[in-house]
């Protein structure tokens, strides 16, 4: 077994959380770091240039056209799935572009309805891709197949009930943002303030990068800028209302439990996922919101931290989409670092045997450690308690996945333009007062203790102050409908 799979499966037989390189477990040296990444962040906070947003979804053309988020330029997850082998990119190995930039820096979103989605090219070639792929049968070019192809929660809810809008108030950005940029400091504030402490998120991209400094600001710097460039703020404060409304009703991922190590699980069920009912950019749209979404529900001893369960049981080549997964790989790996923990793969197909034979020497090596095969309800045993795992699984936890949709009155505060400023202003307040705790900790030279010079405090003012602002920039996710989700964020799944 490989040495990472080894070290974490150990985690997962002692019970004992990962604390190595996170708050509260820190080593002298890691803490040095840290001081040296918070003194090079400050800066480019300081300088506070506006970033440019080039695919938001504010752009859209009307309630059920979900294709305006955009990866241009997509980065492959590994040199190896390229043309060749040989590292030279290809257009269709490092993109799918999605929308043409306009002199506003908003877009103008290209629809792609007969994409197929699946995986022919790249990783596999065409043998693997859905029946469908880049064709489409009468049937699929009916009114009502190319609508569900297309039509978002607010669409759906429009068209069948006549309900007005989910979202009850126009998007507008933190700290008087444009609809065209983003100011450095309003993305860094809404990423980091989703955690419990700001200095989490910045651990996150010093492990990743293995405690160098200036690698790991380079990756906070992209991340800020393709958070702004992709509008995540944008994704979040809609939330539901501009996704693709039969993913989210069908269930193809959903978080329903948690792990050994307290993180949520989310699960996966391939079989309902067939390509050519959806576009390609929804689907990046809807992994962007659940993994923003999961930073709410990854709190405490995960510390942000992520389980997917990818439940293969019935699949068929219909249900292969390697774009999906290979989309999802690269979220995690370039701009959500350290989110993920463990992919469990439960799967008894021999058709998945022969495809990972072919996929696994393209992934990377830190991701494919992380992945554990399990053919029956004893292998996730070690990972998921058998009372937390759902019944479909072998386990004995009774769960049943219904969409409950979402109304305008769960949303009713963010048309509360006045409170919604003062929340603003008062989150805003906190984040300066925690800059300035922040400053003077790297001001005491030796200052080992990172909750000194009132960080401590400052921390905590600022997850009050960011849970308050929540309600205002964001909608309301099925988590909060079921309660998962409290209002004071605390966590029950």
């Amino acid at each position: 077994m490989d040495p990472i799979s080894q070290s974490l499966l150990e985690h997962y037989q002692s019970g004992r959380p990962l604390t190595g390189g996170r708050v509260g477990s820190l080593t002298e040296d890691e803490v040095r770091k840290l001081r040296e990444l918070w003194r090079l962040l400050l800066a480019e906070l300081d300088a506070d240039a506006p970033l440019p947003v080039v695919y938001g979804t504010a752009a859209d053309p009307g309630p059920d056209d979900v294709a305006s988020l955009s990866f241009e330029p997509l980065q492959a997850l590994s040199t190896k799935d390229r043309e060749g082998g040989t590292g030279a990119s290809t257009p269709a190995a490092e993109a799918t572009p999605a929308a043409s930039e306009t002199a506003s820096g908003a877009s103008t979103p290209r629809k792609e309805l007969r994409s197929g989605g699946g995986g022919g090219g790249g990783w596999l070639g065409g043998w693997w891709s859905a029946p469908a792929s880049g064709r489409s049968t009468p049937a699929e070019d009916s009114e009502d197949n190319e609508r569900r192809r297309m039509e978002t929660v607010q669409g759906h809810f429009t068209r069948t009930r006549g309900d007005g809008p989910v979202v009850p108030a126009e998007f507008r950005p933190l700290f008087g943002g444009s609809a065209g940029a983003r100011s450095a400091r309003a993305v860094f504030w809404q990423a980091a303030a989703q955690m419990a402490d700001a200095d989490s998120w910045v651990l996150r991209f010093l492990r990743a990068r293995k405690w160098d400094v200036e690698q790991a600001m380079g990756m906070v710097r992209k991340t800020l800028q393709w958070r702004a460039g992709q509008a995540i703020d944008e994704t979040v404060y809609f939330g539901e209302a501009r996704l693709h409304h039969h993913t989210l009703d069908s269930g193809l991922a959903f978080a329903c439990t948690v792990d050994r190590l307290g993180s949520p699980v989310f699960i996966v069920r391939v079989r309902v996922n067939v390509a050519r009912n959806r576009t390609v950019q929804a689907i990046k749209r809807m992994l962007c919101w659940q993994i923003e979404t999961s930073q709410l529900l990854a709190t405490g001893p995960s510390d942000g931290r992520v389980t997917i369960l990818f439940d293969l049981s019935d699949f068929t080549r219909e249900n292969i989409d390697t774009r999906l997964v290979r989309t999802l790989i690269t979220l995690l790996t370039n701009y959500y670092p350290e989110t993920l923990g463990v992919v469990l793969v439960y799967v008894n197909s021999l058709l998945f045997g022969a495809l990972w034979a072919l996929i696994a020497p393209f992934i990377d090596p830190v991701v494919r450690a992380k992945i554990v095969m399990a053919k029956r309800p004893a292998d996730l045993a070690p990972f998921i308690d058998p009372d937390a795992l759902p019944t479909e699984f072998g386990g004995r936890k009774k769960f049943h996945y219904a969409y409950t949709p979402p109304t305008a009155a769960e949303n009713a505060r963010m048309a509360d333009a006045a409170a919604r400023d003062a929340a603003e202003a008062h989150f805003s307040t906190a984040a300066d007062a925690y800059t300035a705790a922040t400053r003077a900790w790297l001001g005491e030279d030796g200052a080992l203790d990172p909750g000194a010079c009132g960080r401590a405090a400052a921390r905590a003012a600022l997850r009050e102050a960011a849970v308050a602002l929540d309600p205002y920039i964001r909608a309301r996710t099925l988590y909060h409908r079921t309660g998962s989700i409290r209002p004071d964020h605390s966590v029950s799944l």
